[in-house]
């Protein structure tokens, strides 16, 4: 199995586009936000990597080449259309899978090693997400991308749904039966990520996997998300 990370976006919101540096190059852990993922997702069981890459790519591009891809197997995809919703850059990764299940992973997300085995090593053949159901502990909960899950079974997904009972971590393990998914909602003029997942939901085909209590994860989307993440780092 691959990892695809989706990095292909400005990230305005955190870095000034002045700096014309992507976000994930961000220090964190005395390396970088996108040192730090690809880091857990190796321990935890995934070494080769599909980066989509886009705004500012030679960036990343040199800076993993400068540390020797970390020793890691990677593999660069241009989406050129980056400015356009990051549906679009998971489907530029179609070819690069193989035609296998995949890990699907944001470049702004910190996830602990612990809840990506989970998700690495779950055994059910649905698509799935990673959600943390411990909803009243989610940093900036208003910005977050809500979920409604019944026993495992994801019924709903949104950043505007008013009735959920956890929160999309921004790690999911997928078939490529995403890939159709997301063209169809594409027919719709609907590009997000999870514009595709709603198509997986109404097909009844998206499980949930939940975090534990002492997991860890943060979306570093704002300059006080990233502050939070260093503090909780520097424990």
């Amino acid at each position: 199995m691959k990892a695809v990370i989706v990095a292909a976006g400005m990230g305005s919101r955190l870095w000034d586009q002045n700096d014309q540096m992507p976000k994930t190059l961000m220090p964190f852990n005395n390396e970088t936000i996108l040192a730090t993922i690809m880091h857990n997702i190796a321990a935890a069981g995934v070494q080769e990597f599909v980066i989509v890459v886009g705004y500012r790519q030679e960036k990343i591009i040199q800076y993993l080449a400068d540390k020797h891809y970390f020793g890691y197997k990677i593999e660069f995809i241009e989406n050129q259309q980056w400015q356009r919703g990051n549906g679009i850059s998971v489907l530029a990764a179609e070819p690069a899978v193989d035609g296998g299940a995949f890990l699907l992973s944001m470049s702004d997300h910190i996830v602990s090693i612990p809840a990506l085995q989970r998700i690495v090593n779950h055994s059910s053949t649905k698509n799935l997400l990673l959600v943390d159901p411990q909803v009243e502990a989610v940093f900036d909960l208003d910005d977050a991308t809500k979920v409604r899950v019944h026993e495992n079974r994801i019924l709903d997904i949104g950043k505007e749904i008013r009735n959920y009972n956890a929160i999309d971590c921004g790690v999911f393990k997928l078939t490529p039966r995403f890939f159709a998914a997301m063209r169809d909602r594409l027919k719709l003029r609907q590009e997000s990520i999870s514009a595709g997942i709603q198509r997986l939901i109404q097909q009844d085909d998206m499980e949930a996997v939940f975090l534990e209590p002492q997991d860890f994860w943060i979306d570093i989307d704002t300059p006080e998300a990233y502050r939070h993440a260093l503090q909780f780092s520097a424990k």
